[in-house]
């Protein structure tokens, strides 16, 4: 189960994860292996997947298409792509390898980016999601903050310094402390984590001690 955690302030955009995913061999056991699960899509726009194991290998194709297609960068026709994309791709898989295993049928997607012609301060994130292997993808309403799975602590320290003018590495900072916990106490949450910021000047990759 991926820990994920994405919001903004009129400073900047952040996004952390863990890598920590969980594959079952043919007599039905499971096992732990790390696998990457944030991309950049484009230059102003990135992905972060959870949940059912295929979400992050659907992330990484809708990046590889994304770069394919030269000039697909303003953030609402990406998020009207990749819902497309994503939820055709998750229907095929179900059509190539059946039903995920049960309890492990939730995956989602969170979409954020910057966008000159948005809403001050021109950020925004999409939550998009299934339950059961339900099709078309979902979209989930959410505000400046998305914390998944949901922890109500750490969203309101989050909320908290995202109305204080918390800057983007102070938040991730915030994040990688939570992330770290929950690695001691859920054997499903573990490093490598990742980090990223988005700011109008575009999307970077961050490194924390």
């Amino acid at each position: 189960m991926t820990q994920a955690l994405a919001g903004y302030n009129e400073y900047g955009l952040f996004l952390a994860t863990d890598s920590r995913a969980t594959r079952f061999d043919a007599a039905g056991r499971g096992e732990f292996f790390n696998v990457p699960k944030l991309f950049p899509l484009g230059r102003n726009c990135a992905i972060l997947s959870g949940g059912a194991g295929v979400s992050a290998p659907l992330s990484l194709a809708l990046r590889r298409e994304i770069e394919r297609r030269r000039g697909l960068e303003d953030l609402e026709e990406i998020a009207e792509f990749a819902t497309l994309f994503l939820s055709r791709g998750y229907d095929l898989h179900l059509q190539k390898h059946g039903p995920e295993p049960e309890g492990f049928r939730y995956l989602y997607f969170i979409l954020a980016g910057y966008g000159p012609d948005q809403p001050p301060p021109g950020f925004q994130l999409l939550l998009l999601g299934s339950e059961e292997n339900e099709l078309p993808l979902r979209p989930a309403p959410v505000s400046n903050l998305v914390v998944m799975p949901r922890n109500l602590g750490m969203e309101m320290r989050l909320f908290q310094a995202l109305a204080a003018g918390s800057p983007p590495d102070r938040l991730l900072a915030m994040s990688q402390e939570f992330l770290e916990k929950q690695a001691q106490l859920k054997e499903e949450v573990g490093p490598p984590y990742y980090y990223a910021i988005i700011t109008p000047e575009g999307y970077r990759n961050v490194t924390l001690g």
